[in-house]
């Protein structure tokens, strides 16, 4: 499995595990870490994010759980569903949002897939915004890490033979 994360957004292989590939929680920690900085550094009044997508076989699935993520972030999202990059670059300038994510791998193989992050003019994230994605993603995924065994099931010593 494979994950590159960039300036141009997450890529990978679809499965493995969150650090490996791209899976449902790597999904939701980059998504999540990307509501946050648009939250943060948007420019427009809207709330609206715009999702479009290819047609890879995994492009239902990544959209349900991009589309989950954002309305959970409290964000209205506008679902453009199959959609070219340019198309879906135009449609955030169009629709007034926050910024947009793409859901395509480009010329990578069918098992790839990516989230491609706009800002509210429909352009890629620039570097220092892509980094900063990156880092928030970060302390999310430090903040989601399963505790030890121990302080989940406090009471398992009291049933070991």
């Amino acid at each position: 499995m494979t994950l590159i994360k960039s300036i141009s957004g997450i890529r990978g292989t679809i499965g493995g595990s969150p650090e490996d590939g791209l899976n449902p929680l790597a999904i939701v920690k980059f998504v999540a870490a990307y509501a946050t900085f648009i939250r943060k550094n948007t420019k427009v009044e809207t709330n609206k994010i715009v999702v479009g997508r290819d047609a890879r076989i995994s492009g239902p699935m990544v959209k349900q759980v991009v589309l989950g993520t954002l309305t959970g972030m409290g964000f209205d999202v506008v679902d453009i569903d199959l959609a070219t990059t340019p198309t879906t670059e135009l449609a955030v300038a169009m629709e007034g949002a926050c910024g947009g994510i793409i859901l395509t791998a480009s010329h990578n193989p069918k098992q790839w897939n990516a989230l491609k992050l706009l800002n509210e003019k429909g352009e890629f994230l620039n570097a220092a915004e892509g980094a900063e994605v990156l880092r928030i993603a970060a302390v999310f995924f430090l903040m989601i890490r399963r505790p030890p065994r121990s302080t989940l099931f406090p009471y398992t010593t009291l049933f070991r033979s």
